[in-house]
């Protein structure tokens, strides 16, 4: 016996109410994460304006850091950078379909991969002074701030593709930077780091060495942040 034309009916309403069901469920769950991820970057962000702030009081207090040696770090520069972009993607998520964002949003995550890779290496083996004048700043911005930059980009890259361009954007920053620190550093005689310092160092060649180093670090950061955004969209990459 065939079934008759209530019967089907029924069928394709139960079928469509759980289709219904689904797609709330899943508008629901998308909604929570979304929340849940903008309220860690919030957190993130907290955190490091706050190792920020604290460093900079303290330092200035105790050790008479002044304003500009204290954004002389590189650290510093990175982590201040990192709490703007994750700041603003709490506050609008949306923000990464902008390609500057997005392309500014890669350069943070570069700078903070350096800035965490350059002190498991080579300033904490040494027991560098990197002007952190407790452990949990030093805690933050070296370890915290980079590993969960790095995830967030891993988890949550922007959905657009990035220009080629961006690897070479990337790259102009850190070398800015060396050459400011190497001019700056002989007038007032001082450094943010000793791989920075020919006095500590041993001259302008391992400093030269170093500086190559580091941005073929940088390079290679870029180089794989970049693939990593690239090869999970559909479009082509821009010229």
């Amino acid at each position: 016996m065939s079934a008759g034309p209530e019967a089907n009916e029924s069928n394709t309403t139960t079928r469509q109410d759980l289709a219904d069901f689904d797609a709330d469920r899943l508008s629901i769950a998308v909604r929570m994460s979304t929340t849940t991820h903008r309220a860690l970057r919030l957190a993130l962000a907290s955190l490091l304006a706050v190792a920020l702030t604290s460093q900079y009081i303290i330092g200035s207090t105790d050790s008479g850091l002044t304003a500009i040696n204290f954004f002389s770090y590189f650290t510093v520069l990175s982590n201040t950078a990192a709490v703007v972009a994750l700041t603003l993607l709490a506050i609008r998520p949306q923000r990464d379909i902008s390609r500057p964002f997005a392309i500014f949003r890669g350069a943070v995550t570069v700078y903070m991969a350096v800035t965490g890779l350059v002190y498991a290496t080579s300033l904490y083996p040494q027991l560098a002074d990197v002007g952190a004048p407790e452990p949990w700043i030093d805690l933050s911005m070296h370890v915290i701030g980079p590993l969960l930059v790095i995830a967030d980009w891993l988890y949550d890259s922007p959905p657009i593709a990035l220009p080629r361009q961006a690897m070479t954007i990337w790259l102009v920053f850190p070398a800015v930077y060396v050459v400011y620190t190497l001019v700056r550093g002989p007038i007032v005689d001082w450094y943010p780091y000793p791989f920075l310092d020919p006095h500590e160092s041993g001259g302008y060649g391992p400093v030269t060495i170093w500086s190559a180093i580091v941005l073929v670090v940088v390079l290679g950061f870029s180089s794989v942040f970049y693939w990593w955004s690239n090869h999970r969209q559909t479009e082509p990459a821009p010229a």
